[in-house]
C-alpha cells in the first residue's frame, strides 16, 4: 500500500506537469503582473486568523497591500522599486515604504529579497513598523523561506518568521513547509515550532494573474 501511494503521488505530479506544459500557449508579455495570497493561521490557545497580501508589479514598480499582517485588524499599503540581476544566480531587492492603519497605526520601511540558483531559492520580507502611539510599540517583522524545487511543481523547504500576530515560546519561529503549484495557483502548508508545545500550522493559497 505504501509503495502504491508513493507511485500514485509521483505519477500524479508528472502527469499534472505534462498537462500544464502541453496546455500552455505562448502569451504576449504583460506590462502588469498581479498576485494575491491568503494565509490561515491555526493559533494554539488563541483565535485563528487570516492574513491577506496582494501585489501589483509594473516593470520595476512594486505595489503591495496587506491585511492582518503587521497586526490583527490592521491594513497596510506599500510602494517600492525593484533592482534585479539576471544570470546563473538571480538576485532581486525591493526597498519599500508603507503606511500601517487600524489596530496599529504608523509608517513602515521594508525590504524584500529574492535569490535563486538552479533548484534552490531564498526569499524574505522584512519591515520595521514605527508606531505613532509611541516608540515602545515599534516592531520588527520578518518572514523568510529557503526552498528546494524537487520538481517543476513541488517545493520543499524551511521557513522562519517574527510576528506580532500571536505570542509564542520563541522570538523567531522556524519550521518546514511544502508548496505545490499548478496552473496559476500555489497551495502550501507551514509548521512552525514543531518541537514546542505551541506549534503553529499555516495553510496558504496564492493566485497569480
Amino acid at each position: 500500500m505504501k509503495k502504491f501511494f508513493i507511485y500514485f503521488i509521483v505519477n500524479l505530479d508528472f502527469s499534472l506537469t505534462a498537462f500544464s506544459q502541453n496546455d500552455a500557449k505562448p502569451q504576449p508579455e504583460k506590462d502588469w503582473h498581479y498576485s494575491a495570497s491568503a494565509y490561515y493561521y491555526f493559533v494554539p490557545g488563541d483565535k485563528n486568523s487570516v492574513s491577506i497580501t496582494s501585489y501589483a508589479d509594473y516593470k520595476k514598480l512594486h505595489l503591495e497591500g496587506r491585511y492582518n499582517y503587521e497586526d490583527r485588524n490592521t491594513g497596510s499599503v506599500f510602494v517600492g522599486w525593484t533592482f534585479e540581476k539576471n544570470g546563473n544566480v538571480y538576485f532581486a531587492a525591493t526597498p519599500m515604504i508603507g503606511g500601517v492603519f487600524g489596530n496599529t497605526n504608523g509608517v513602515a520601511p521594508g525590504l524584500e529579497l529574492e535569490l535563486s540558483y538552479k533548484k534552490f531559492e531564498y526569499s524574505s520580507e522584512t519591515e520595521y513598523v514605527i508606531d505613532f502611539s509611541g516608540s515602545e510599540n515599534n516592531f520588527f517583522y520578518a518572514w523568510g523561506e529557503f526552498g528546494f524545487n524537487a520538481t517543476n511543481n513541488l517545493q520543499l523547504g524551511l521557513s522562519y518568521q517574527k510576528t506580532k500576530l500571536y505570542q509564542a515560546e520563541f522570538n523567531i519561529q522556524r519550521g518546514p513547509f511544502v508548496k505545490y503549484s499548478f496552473w496559476k495557483l500555489t497551495a502550501g502548508v507551514y509548521y512552525f515550532n514543531p518541537f514546542a508545545s505551541d506549534g503553529l500550522a499555516i495553510g496558504m493559497v496564492t493566485i497569480d494573474f
